[in-house]
């Protein structure tokens, strides 16, 4: 696949993400207005969602304006795309301080009624949303706002028909917690904007998992070099493996497919894996082209 449809492609997805969760912000928002505060803290975080993906976007056009990773980025435009994205990361943690600060008083002056279903119908049928079409890395703080604001919402709405009031203060209970993950992602977000790349090198952890997948792909003898970089939500893999020096360039190629394949397949948050094959050092466990007394020495076919 050529540069440009690879970059083509990663904006695609980023482009998807950016207006996915602009509509589920939205949608959240409304319902939420109608008397769940769970829910808005949710689309507050739907929101930095989508701001992640604007950074990740902003990111990805800039690489494939200047062909590289780590090209220099022009002084104006590094600032400008920095500025726009601290913005809008502290605009969120404004609005979800304003968010938090409306629980507190509603906790401490008495919450007399919950929200209604549609509520809890929003905030299930948004997560299979996303899980559905907008299939990203895996990251607890999201999936544990999600769980608040299911649980927050599903709960405060029993409150009625069992004649529990003291149920409706789930729901501004589980707004609190999804305040401080809106915090995280706008402290994420922030740090992402100011960073001389707009990308961020992926944690050692998922490194190492990569990696151990690569090394279990059959024709891979090892993994020299392993280089994930980060834009959002989304991850380009560039990958230096050596194989068998004694297979053909075609059969390098192969394995160098299946390579990528893999891993998009695998790793649903991977947009892209450019892989470079070398051949392994010819010494041991090789045969030498210069030593006849090695001539029976078994080669590594893999």
């Amino acid at each position: 696949m050529l540069a440009n449809q690879r970059y083509a492609k990663a904006e695609a997805a980023a482009w998807m993400a950016l207006l996915g969760n602009i509509g589920i912000a939205a949608i959240k928002g409304g319902i939420g207005m109608l008397g769940s505060k769970a829910l808005l803290a949710d689309a507050c975080r739907s929101a930095s969602d989508a701001t992640a993906a604007f950074v990740s976007l902003a990111g990805l056009r800039r690489c494939r304006q200047l062909g590289a990773f780590e090209a220099p980025v022009p002084a104006v435009k590094g600032r400008t795309e920095g500025a726009s994205g601290v913005f809008a990361s502290i605009l969120l943690m404004i609005m979800g301080l304003e968010i938090g600060i409306s629980a507190i008083k509603s906790i401490a002056d008495g919450v007399e009624d919950g929200p209604g279903w549609p509520a809890v119908t929003t905030v299930i049928i948004a997560f299979f949303i996303k899980e559905i079409f907008f299939p990203v890395k895996e990251r607890r703080l999201d999936m544990y706002a999600s769980i608040a604001a299911v649980v927050g919402t599903g709960v405060a709405a029993l409150g009625e028909p069992l004649a529990l009031p003291v149920l409706y203060y789930f729901d501004p209970a589980a707004s609190l917690v999804i305040v401080v993950i809106v915090f995280a992602n706008g402290y994420r977000i922030a740090s992402m904007s100011v960073l001389k790349n707009q990308h961020i090198q992926e944690e050692p952890a998922d490194i190492n998992e990569l990696k151990t997948a690569v090394q279990r792909i059959e024709g891979v003898v090892t993994v020299e070099e392993l280089r994930a970089k980060e834009h959002g939500h989304y991850v380009i893999v560039d990958v230096v493996i050596s194989v068998n020096p004694r297979i053909t360039v075609l059969e390098g190629n192969e394995v160098a497919r299946r390579v990528k394949y893999f891993l998009m397949r695998r790793f649903l948050h991977v947009t892209d894996v450019i892989v470079a094959v070398e051949p392994y050092d010819p010494g041991y466990p090789y045969k030498s082209n210069h030593d006849p007394n090695q001539e029976q020495m078994p080669t590594l076919m893999q």
